[in-house]
């Protein structure tokens, strides 16, 4: 169950409560009020002494605002106080007595408050407490605050602490307080097991606890409550074996409710009208879906309560670093308010709020100016110490304050101290023969990662050995170090294969014909004419084609075909050989598909690099200054490649693939020198044993389309073919290369 601590300086802002040599210094000049409905429960160690203090007079004054109770203690003294019902006000000064107060409430109403009662009595914790009962006329709101030695309880009016504005007040139904338990039911789920405590009005929530001996017992105080069931239910379901009730004292009327537990195990506790369940078990950890408007759920986990937060957080207090998650703080919420106060007293009231055992560093000094308002203690001390440059370690259960600066140069020299006895004793020698590492390679590695400052280490080089010479921890982690890397390396075969396919496509139609007329008397067909009288017509594109009576015709039209594999003549020619034609068509296609395979293939060490080559070098001749000189260039199929295998049985492979290749059909220069067809791939890639990947690919595609044609005549219909000459050719090429890892397992 959660509880709002309030801690508020009682010896006025501007001047700090001087300190006192006896232990209620640790208090003196604060009081610590606890709010809600959960009854009252101890907050610092028992003491069995005398008390501190002495309760001198209780008065009150009813005014426009409400009445103003002022309780007075012959010092400031710490406090507690309770809301058990609406009708009732408890304040418990702890550490005092009651002995010789003058209480002026006694039978006298003042305002809102009927009468007061005072008591010695004794707290949950076994402290000495001077308990003030004060009787309400009304369920009005109260507000209490503290000054030096005087108490001041507001109640009713604009003074008391109001509901927050446009909040819907409490039922009639829900106001009227529980007098009597009247049954207890059990349940179980899933989620747990639920006991429900039911009652003639809403029961107050409780603050539950663990007792701190065994067997497991979980219990908490009902207070104005009597009890009207049995008192031993037996459950025997989950963790919960049976439920015990009974009056804990008769003045002032409190009834105790004890779980006998099983074992320790998560719970949460949440009123609902007339009824009290309690949880029990993993479901106890999941929020609650729909509070109580009369009472907010109450949550506590299976460990002891009370267990002080620093505990669980790293040894020094520092700001979080970037990017880091945010502190999560788990402690009470309190409410601090502090003006020029003694540094050293304020860390010290920790004590009683946390129950931690603190010791303050000497070298912790300062005041304090601090108004925090409901935050977690633990962030609170957080807080305060990161002010005032203050870390903290913790040592068993005993939490130790002081400057950062302190703590770091402690923590030096603790590791210093460490390193001086890490580094004392007698330097052994040692040597390993090495089986598969190589001892020059681990020579600085060895330094680097196991030896001390005072050792070294040598090698032979011949029998491959270290000699280690070191203190003997470090030559024992030296040992352990090369166990791990002296193994043999598994091996890696890499197969490439490198695949080139070639397709070509090619025809080409063409025609050539050759014409020959006269025009000659020995013909009789001359003109008649003066002139021209006489003529001859002929081709002249340079060649001559054979006739019918094997004469030669001149080529008029040369768009035939080169090494044409088809062709087709026709000659014509007159009687009297005066006109002659002679036509020759061709056509040539061809077409063809190569492949070539290349597949190298190498095995080496893992992360060892590993190379394969096959092909001719090209002797290339140079001359200079009247000097010959000849080189050679490699036109090689080259693989390299470096494996690297991995623990999810993976290989990464570095690769280097080159295919060159000489084109003697190109060669230029007087010498001859071909050039170089050349297919390269670099690349890293990771691929599964045995598997096959592709690494690269290159295609290539070219088409050609080539018309050789007379002007003008080549686009007369239908005869427009005696007159041009169509080539088409098609060529495509495709390279792929592809890589298989295999793992040899030795």
């Amino acid at each position: 169950m959660r509880h709002n601590w309030t801690l508020q300086t009682t010896a006025g802002r501007g001047r700090a409560h001087p300190a006192r040599g006896r232990a209620a210094a640790i208090v003196a000049g604060l009081a610590i009020v606890l709010a809600g409905h959960g009854g009252l429960r101890g907050f610092g160690p028992a003491d069995d002494g005398p008390p501190r203090a002495r309760l001198s007079t209780i008065s009150a004054q009813a005014g426009p605002l409400g009445t103003s109770v002022r309780i007075e203690a012959s010092e400031p003294v710490a406090y507690v106080t309770a809301r058990p019902d609406p009708m009732t006000i408890l304040v418990e000064l702890r550490h005092a007595t009651a002995a010789g107060v003058v209480n002026r409430l006694a039978s006298a109403r003042v305002g809102h408050v009927a009468a007061a009662t005072v008591e010695d009595a004794v707290a949950g914790d076994g402290a000495k407490v001077a308990r003030v009962q004060l009787l309400l006329a009304g369920p009005v709101a109260h507000h209490v605050r503290a000054e030096r030695n005087v108490i001041q309880v507001d109640v009713g009016g604009q003074a008391a602490t109001s509901p927050p504005a446009g909040a819907a007040g409490p039922s009639p139904e829900a106001m009227r307080q529980a007098t009597r338990l009247e049954s207890i039911r059990t349940a179980s789920g899933p989620k747990g097991v639920e006991v429900t405590l039911a009652a003639d009005g809403a029961l107050p929530a409780a603050a539950p606890e663990f007792m701190k001996d065994k067997p497991v017992r979980l219990f908490f105080d009902l207070a104005g409550v009597a009890p009207n069931v049995p008192e031993v239910t037996k459950v025997g379901q989950g963790p919960v074996t049976q439920v015990r009730v009974a009056r804990r004292s008769a003045k002032p009327l409190v009834t105790r409710v004890v779980f006998d537990l099983a074992s320790r195990v998560p719970f949460r506790v949440q009123p609902v009208g007339h009824e009290l369940k309690v949880l029990f078990g993993d479901g106890a950890a999941d929020a609650p879906s729909a509070p109580s408007p009369a009472a907010a759920p109450a949550t506590a986990a299976a460990a002891p309560p009370r267990v002080p937060a620093p505990m669980q957080v790293p040894a020094s207090i520092s700001a979080p670093q970037a990017g880091s998650a945010p502190r999560q703080y788990t402690g009470h919420p309190i409410s601090l308010d502090f003006q020029g106060a003694d540094l050293r007293s304020v860390l010290r009231t920790f004590s009683e709020v946390s129950a931690l055992n603190i010791v303050i560093d000497p070298a912790v000094q300062g005041s304090v100016d601090v108004a925090l308002r409901d935050v977690p203690w633990d962030q609170a001390l957080d807080i305060i110490l990161r002010a005032n440059k203050l870390g903290y370690v913790v040592d068993g259960t005993i939490v130790r304050i002081a400057p950062l600066s302190v703590l770091a140069d402690e923590e030096s020299q603790r590791r210093k101290l460490a390193e001086e006895q890490a580094l004392s004793g007698d330097l052994k020698v040692v040597t390993r023969a090495l089986s598969y590492a190589k001892a020059e390679d681990l020579k600085d590695l060895l330094v680097r990662s196991a030896l001390s400052k005072r050792g070294d280490v040598q090698f032979d080089p011949r029998t491959n050995t270290l000699i280690l010479r070191d203190l003997p921890a470090s030559l024992e982690t030296a040992v352990e170090l090369l166990e791990a890397l002296d193994r043999p390396q598994l091996q890696v075969e890499i197969e490439a294969r490198i695949v080139q396919t070639t397709r070509d496509f090619s025809r080409s139609i063409g025609v050539q014909w050759g014409i020959t007329g006269r025009v000659a008397d020995e013909l009789g067909n001359t003109t008649g004419l003066a002139f021209p009288n006489k003529g001859t017509l002929t081709g002249r594109t340079g060649a001559r084609q054979g006739g019918e009576t094997g004469s030669a015709t001149a080529q008029a039209v040369g768009l035939g075909v080169s090494t044409a594999t088809s062709a087709l003549g026709l000659t014509l020619g007159s009687v009297n050989g005066a006109f002659n034609l002679d036509v020759a068509l061709s056509a040539l296609e061809k077409s063809g598909q190569g492949r070539v395979l290349s597949s190298p293939r190498v095995s080496t060490q893992n992360n060892m690099p590993a190379e394969m080559t096959q092909g001719t070098q090209i002797p290339i001749q140079t001359v200079a200054n009247n000097t010959v000189t000849v080189t050679f260039k490699d036109a090689t199929l080259t693989l390299k490649v470096t494996p690297q295998i991995t623990a999810a049985n993976t290989v990464i492979m570095n690769i280097q693939l080159e295919n060159a290749s000489p084109d003697y059909t190109r060669a230029v220069g007087t010498s001859q020198i071909p050039p170089i067809d050349t297919q390269r791939a670099i690349t890293t890639v990771l691929v599964r044993d045995g598997e096959t990947t592709v690494i690269g690919g290159i295609e290539v595609s070219r088409e050609q389309a080539q018309t050789d044609r007379t002007p003008g005549l080549s686009r007369i219909p239908i005869l427009k073919w005696l007159f041009k000459r169509d080539a088409v050719q098609d060529e495509n090429r495709e390279l792929l290369i592809f890589i298989t890892p295999r793992i040899v397992k030795l």
